[in-house]
């Protein structure tokens, strides 16, 4: 199986002091997850964004995960250029004309009522202005406050969610692994006492919690094969008692591969999510 991430870019353009989500961080990349070659759904895909700064102006890593239906994994390493674009030059900014100042003015002459008025006024503006110019930065640094908050706990909620769906795979797997240990036994019976009728009966029960275990795993194809093939085994050994030694080893030597794999899988992933949280 080949699992692959595609974008059309390597890095995002992320706005100063403002959140981005999962789906436009997808839409600038023009990402896309394909398997063997065919697109699949973005519905597996983790994108670790808890490196990136949003307060400060630079350049911060951005990881994507992408989940496969056989439990293969793909990674891939963007770039966030986390820019202001709306900055104004001070050079800009309009020039503020200077008050002359009265003619004939001797050191006893006191302004006149509206020179006063005039000049409070002036005051009272800027006073104004600077309390809006507080008021607008302590709304962004509690709107940043909070974007940061909710960016973590959606980053952890994804991991909790990627560590749930290998917590049920590993734990359907065990489940998997103690039905082949109960046919076993099962076969073990019968060669020493040659009773069919129990046999019989062992295998029905094998059988039943086989396909309970299938409904459970419905969303993984490569388990969903492996409790196909024990359960096809049993049917067999039903009809063929007296073969039920080499299909039950004909079964194990086609599932060896399969758990091989599985637990390699399971080794480097667990690694890799270490890794990006910071463990």
């Amino acid at each position: 199986m080949t699992l692959q991430i595609n974008t059309r870019v390597d890095s995002i353009t992320w706005p100063l002091n403002q959140n981005l989500t999962n789906q436009e961080i997808i839409f600038q990349l023009e990402l896309t997850v394909t398997e063997n070659g065919q697109l699949i759904s973005n519905d597996n895909l983790s994108i670790n964004k808890k490196a990136v700064n949003r307060s400060e102006a630079g350049v911060y890593p951005i990881i994507i995960t992408a989940i496969g239906s056989n439990n293969e994994y793909a990674t891939k390493k963007i770039q966030a250029w986390v820019t202001d674009k709306n900055n104004v030059s001070s050079n800009d900014r309009p020039p503020v004309r200077p008050t002359p100042a009265p003619q004939y003015k001797t050191p006893a002459q006191t302004p006149s009522p509206k020179k006063k008025s005039k000049k409070k006024g002036v005051y009272i503006v800027l006073g104004v202005l600077v309390l809006l110019i507080a008021i607008i930065f302590g709304i962004s640094a509690c709107q940043a406050h909070n974007d940061t908050v909710q960016n973590e706990q959606a980053q952890s909620n994804a991991l909790n969610n990627t560590n749930s769906k290998l917590d049920n795979l590993s734990e359907q797997n065990k489940q998997l692994m103690q039905q082949n240990k109960e046919l076993q036994n099962a076969i073990n019976n019968y060669k020493q006492d040659q009773n069919k009728e129990e046999l019989q009966n062992q295998l029905d029960q094998i059988k039943n919690e086989n396909q309970q275990l299938k409904n459970n795993a419905a969303n993984n194809q490569a388990l969903q094969n492996q409790i196909d093939q024990l359960g096809s085994t049993i049917d067999q050994i039903k009809q063929n008692p007296n073969q039920a030694d080499s299909l039950l080893n004909q079964m194990k030597n086609n599932q060896n591969e399969f758990m091989q794999n599985l637990n390699a899988t399971f080794q480097k992933l667990v690694s890799d999510f270490q890794q990006l949280i910071g463990k």
